[in-house]
């Protein structure tokens, strides 16, 4: 009969700078040792943020240009249907369900002006744009513009939010 082998009790540490110490956890992907602040879990187990961020690349499918183009016509649609809506509409009340609309109408003209391409950052090049719009707009009508715009600009941006634990 053979002995058992002890298990060494080595603490494994987290290679950052600023973690708070030892779990014993390692990425299952790449094996490097993490911290329950690097830590994201999936459902086979607990992987590095730049594992995850890695593997959450290959679905990201976007050009450069594309963050401009998305801007741009975030920037003209908004004040283009802003600059009739609270010319027009003398209702402050009406701002709120007709912005809703607008926002998601322009949420898909913009998703069509990119080809339906996926971006890390297209949230934040469509908000630039709509914000944009939306302090023009209140050169016109303070209130109907603040309310309008960011009503509209919300409800767009909801649409392209992709929200990783990274």
């Amino acid at each position: 009969m053979t002995a058992p082998v002890e298990a060494t009790q080595e603490k494994i540490y987290c290679g950052k700078s600023n973690c708070p110490g030892s779990t014993g956890l390692k990425c299952y992907r790449t094996g490097v040792p993490i911290c329950m602040k690097c830590a994201v879990k999936t459902p086979v187990g607990y992987i590095s943020k730049e594992a995850a961020r890695e593997q959450a690349d290959k679905y990201f499918n976007i050009a450069s240009y594309d963050y401009i183009i998305a801007t741009v016509v975030a920037f003209g649609s908004l004040l283009v249907s802003g600059f009739v809506l609270v010319r027009f509409i003398p209702f402050f009340y009406f701002m709120f369900l007709i912005g809703g609309a607008v926002g998601g109408g322009i949420a898909e003209i913009v998703w069509r002006a990119i080809r339906y391409k996926r971006g890390r950052y297209t949230t934040y090049a469509v908000g630039i744009g709509m914000i944009a719009a939306t302090l023009v707009l209140m050169l016109f009508s303070p209130i109907n513009g603040i309310i309008f715009g960011g009503v509209a600009t919300s409800v767009a941006l909801g649409r392209f939010r992709f929200q990783l634990r990274v």
